[in-house]
């Protein structure tokens, strides 16, 4: 089982929707996949699911009452499950660090599925507070996207010294996988010029930028809109394209 964060804390930079997306298409593929909603915006379960009703069980439930993800994860389709996010996560840093091993909850909840998923899939917010904590303590990997209208150094600076010390404390390494440029257009210099900045990301890092550019599309929000991941609402569209070319590099990296 392969455990993958999703992590920038920038917003805006196509974060969920890689999440989702690559969900969706290591699914596609045929691999288990469990995704977690890490975000108190809850924008990976609005993705796939309408707004859930107050009291229904959630990442929130597995952090307050210790519950089980089998007992709070929905099925989304075969093969493909959600753990659902809570706005009550937006008190998560003050309601939950002073629980006893506060950084390892989630990893408790994940290592006693065992071999149930091939892959689990976190979407985390753009902090670095308790919830991205929890998720890096468990991560095998984490996956950077980058809007390449949107760079900022000192996020990734920030990011860097997180892993770091996130890496001491669960006493293993945290890759970055890689660099995934989102938002990406080739008809304006922005973009390229703004490569260089992100090469020097990258070697902060000590990973690469994806080959696939992830290019800017109205059909991810009209997916998202419908309840559909891109595979389903736009197979043939140059987006799902780009998503599909970055998880087979994402596979042969990991």
């Amino acid at each position: 089982m392969k455990v993958i964060s999703i992590s920038n804390i920038k917003g805006g930079v196509a974060k969920t929707t890689t999440a989702a997306t690559l969900a969706a298409g290591l699914n596609k593929r045929g691999y288990k996949v469990l995704m977690i909603d890490s975000d108190p915006q809850m924008n990976l379960t609005m993705c796939f699911t309408q707004e859930p009703e107050e009291g229904t069980p959630s990442l929130y439930t597995l952090y307050d009452k210790g519950a089980k993800i089998d007992d709070i994860k929905v099925e989304i389709r075969d093969g493909l499950d959600l753990v659902l996010g809570d706005f009550e996560l937006c008190s998560a840093d003050m309601e939950f660090f002073k629980k006893a091993g506060s950084l390892k909850l989630l990893s408790k909840a994940i290592k006693s599925l065992g071999a149930a998923y091939d892959f689990i899939i976190l979407d985390t917010p753009p902090n670095l507070g308790f919830l991205s904590l929890n998720a890096f303590m468990i991560s095998d990997c984490i996956v950077t996207p980058m809007a390449a209208d949107s760079f900022s150094l000192r996020a990734v600076r920030l990011l860097k010294r997180t892993l770091e010390e996130v890496a001491e404390e669960a006493e293993k390494d945290i890759p970055v996988a890689g660099i995934l440029l989102t938002r990406y257009t080739d008809r304006t210099n922005v973009a390229k010029l703004l490569e260089e900045s992100v090469e020097s990301a990258a070697e902060l890092l000590h990973t690469d930028i994806f080959n696939s550019r992830i290019r800017q599309a109205t059909v991810v929000q009209e997916s998202q809109i419908v309840k559909m991941d891109l595979f389903e609402y736009a197979p043939k569209a140059p987006v799902t394209k780009d998503y599909e070319a970055f998880i087979d590099e994402l596979l042969e990296r990991i």
